[in-house]
């Protein structure tokens, strides 16, 4: 296992020391099919953007920032058809044209670096790519809080980057922090491992990098991954289902 994971940190060592051209030539010929992408909006209720669809942005409560946040919901929610709430759900949201809403792609992916794999995230000649960390799994096992802040830092300050040239949203999947309790689950190189101490550690590093040094008025959410059937053979259900990843911190 030692020398397994010694293979593992030398080789992303070995990756992210690749030549500069080299990277440039990968990106540019993985990334080009982005490059007319659409602005992947945040700031919905823009009177000048209402106003060119001939809506009046005084009309929709949910853009009345002098109401609570309960309220605003409720006003939108009061206002969507069953088939707009559907068309929603996903992390590709159609919007509804008629409140103004449009749409948005919710995944935007920052595991261990902001990437294009999420339909959120635009790269093209203005903004080729981004940092790219080994995976979580592997900055894990340095056991440096330190690198586990800056690169919560790191990854903040190019997402905002990304967003303020209408790039990407301001929605990131990053690190998954469940404690992993089967090696046999696919994405168990997406967290930093079995021991919920070094996961705890990782995520308040990580947590703290990706915030600061925004005001802790910010919040940043922990989503709940429960995969089933991971392990079924072709998902057929003729073998064990294996429930895994229940917890998380």
């Amino acid at each position: 296992m030692t020398s397994l994971r010694f293979f593992l940190v030398s080789l992303a060592l070995a990756m992210a020391f690749l030549s500069a051209e080299s990277r440039k030539t990968f990106m540019s010929s993985s990334l080009s099919s982005s490059i007319s992408a659409k602005r992947n909006f945040t700031y919905v209720c823009d009177a000048a953007r209402f106003a060119k669809m001939g809506l009046d942005v005084k009309d929709f409560g949910f853009c009345d920032k002098s109401l609570s946040y309960e309220i605003r919901a409720k006003d939108l929610i009061d206002r969507m058809t069953l088939a707009d709430k559907v068309l929603n759900l996903g992390d590709q949201a159609y919007g509804v044209e008629r409140l103004g809403l449009p749409p948005y792609n919710w995944w935007s992916e920052a595991l261990h670096g902001v990437s294009d794999v999420g339909h959120g995230t635009h790269f093209d000649q203005t903004v080729p790519g981004a940092t790219s960390f080994p995976t979580v799994i592997l900055t894990a096992a340095s056991f440096n809080e330190t690198l586990w802040k800056t690169i919560g830092q790191v990854v903040s300050t190019e997402a905002r980057a990304m967003y303020n040239l209408g790039k990407a949203g301001l929605t990131f999947w990053s690190p998954n922090i469940n404690v992993v309790r089967d090696p046999r689950w696919g994405r168990a190189l997406e967290t930093p491992g079995e021991d919920p101490f070094v996961v705890g550690r990782y995520a308040v590093n990580y947590v703290r990098g990706d915030r600061n040094p925004v005001s802790s008025s910010y919040n940043c959410y922990l989503a709940e991954m429960n995969e089933d059937r991971s392990f079924s053979m072709l998902h057929l259900g003729k073998a064990p289902t294996v429930l895994s990843d229940q917890h998380t911190l």
